[in-house]
């Protein structure tokens, strides 16, 4: 049995987003469906939030680790020492996954066995384990490979098979269908098309948030200064002079699949606490804040009536964090320095416009503090917060100036908003209602105030209710729940 991934995780809530992170993009990366992936998904949330809100241990550890099983399978397992916890017979249930009814209890039970019959928990000694398999998974990478030549086509097929799912466009119309759909990690194309050069695609693509998912190699017979210099200024990874060789060809994509894997696996060392103090209000964090893996960011006070900021930076991935260092850098030194705080957002404004920094990519931002029972905020781009009312009503504030660096003389408003009859305030990220609207999200929060649930239970299981499935979930996706309590 090889081990392909395993680590050792503190059970908390946002350790549950961290793992169906991982699975997401592990099992992609693997290729599993679309469909299976969000299978794997959904159980492994069941069980993990069931282990959570069963437990009475305050310090609890799990293990987490996905193993390849002979004939194309997969098994992921959780391992730990609580005291055991046996889903399928503490909430054993008749309830049938197309009754059409909502029941408490067993859903969750026959949600697993429905799509995974062959799920089992068992204890051993004072260890216990879950375990699932996945079946009929294929390993290799998918490679998209874009030529209008059928005999190069035929030939680097062959050349690349056995190591990579090859799907063979012969055009970049049909090539970039496939890299909206087929979930490809490499993009391997020709640089003179019948029909002018892959030029445009390459264009096209820098303008999608795809660009942060795929290495891409150019193959080209041409090897003047004046191409290399226009390719690598359209953010190619490698290129390839042609004939190639299958051994130089399957060097440079191993190379840089590596580079861009290591990259991926750097950014999660450290992560944002799941809750902060803010005077006498608590703030809970979910979402890529926390887990650090995209172009979302956030930025906590060291001490009193300094500001709570959330940011976003467009795109995803590796280059939308690296640019979100940059940001929070020039805003650490904004504040260091003491400038009021309406002068911010005119100061990074004029660094972005002058292009003095983060070049590439644009941002939203939002500050906000609370003095005097009294939320107050400026904001560039940003969503707008959100406060929930004493009395479970969902409202959303008005208040949202241009974004940052579009223009050098805009002046950015300062919004407020009473907070006597707010129990919660919400801040957010795009990424949190791209599938969702907020009349959803009201639907959501009538039902957890109607169940009563206590405030700092309120924002954990917000989060919960509001996550959507994996293959359509946006990996820059963040909540802030702020509230008295």
């Amino acid at each position: 049995m090889d081990c392909l991934y395993q680590k050792s995780f503190s059970l908390d809530w946002p350790t549950v987003s961290e793992i169906r992170h991982i699975l997401k993009h592990v099992l992609t990366a693997i290729s599993v469906k679309n469909q299976d992936i969000d299978a794997a998904g959904l159980v492994a949330t069941e069980y993990l939030t069931n282990l959570l809100r069963h437990s009475q241990e305050t310090s609890m550890n799990v293990q987490f680790a996905m193993h390849k099983l002979p004939d194309k399978q997969l098994l992921i397992e959780f391992k730990d020492s609580m005291p055991s916890y046996d889903l399928f017979n503490q909430q054993a249930s008749g309830w049938q996954l197309d009754s059409g009814e909502l029941v408490e209890g067993g859903m969750g039970v026959a949600l697993i066995k429905h799509y995974f019959p062959n799920a089992c928990y068992k204890t051993v000694g004072q260890q216990n384990t879950f375990s699932f398999c996945l079946t009929n998974i294929d390993k290799r990478p998918t490679l998209i490979y874009i030529d209008d030549d059928k005999a190069q086509l035929a030939l680097l097929n062959a050349y690349l098979s056995e190591h990579f799912q090859v799907i063979c466009c012969e055009d970049s119309e049909s090539g970039w269908q496939e890299i909206l759909t087929s979930g490809a990690t490499i993009l391997l194309l020709d640089h003179k098309l019948k029909n002018g050069t892959s030029e445009p695609l390459l264009k096209k693509l820098n303008q999608s948030n795809l660009k942060t998912n795929l290495s891409v190699v150019m193959l080209t017979g041409d090897d003047s200064e004046e191409l290399i210099k226009r390719i690598n200024l359209l953010g190619v990874d490698d290129y390839l002079v042609k004939p190639v060789s299958k051994t130089r060809l399957l060097q440079s994509i191993e190379r840089i699949v590596h580079r861009f894997s290591a990259l991926k696996y750097l950014i999660n060392e450290e992560r944002m606490q799941t809750r902060q103090k803010i005077g006498e209000f608590n703030a809970y964090n979910f979402g890529s804040i926390i887990s650090q893996n995209g172009g979302d960011f956030c930025m906590y006070p060291h001490q009193q009536q300094t500001p709570v900021i959330i940011g976003d930076m467009m795109g995803h991935g590796i280059t939308a964090l690296k640019e979100s260092f940059a940001i929070k850098g020039f805003l650490s030194g904004c504040l260091a320095t003491e400038i009021p705080l309406q002068n911010v957002l005119t100061t990074l404004n004029q660094a972005l416009y002058e292009q003095r920094l983060c070049k590439t990519s644009l941002v939203t931002l939002l500050i906000s503090f609370i003095e005097n029972n009294t939320l107050h905020w400026f904001n560039a781009g940003h969503p707008a917060p959100c406060v929930i009312t004493k009395n479970g009503k969902l409202i959303q504030l008005s208040g949202t100036d241009p974004l940052l660096g579009l223009s050098d003389d805009h002046v950015y408003q300062h919004y407020s908003y009473d907070l006597n009859d707010v129990e919660h305030i919400l801040l957010f990220t795009d990424g949190w209602l791209d599938n969702q609207q907020l009349s959803d999200v009201d639907q959501i929060i009538t039902k957890l105030t109607d169940e009563n649930v206590q405030s700092e239970e309120f924002a954990y299981a917000l989060w919960q209710a509001s996550q959507v499935e994996l293959t359509a979930e946006i990996d820059d996706a963040s909540l802030i729940v702020i509230n008295k309590h």
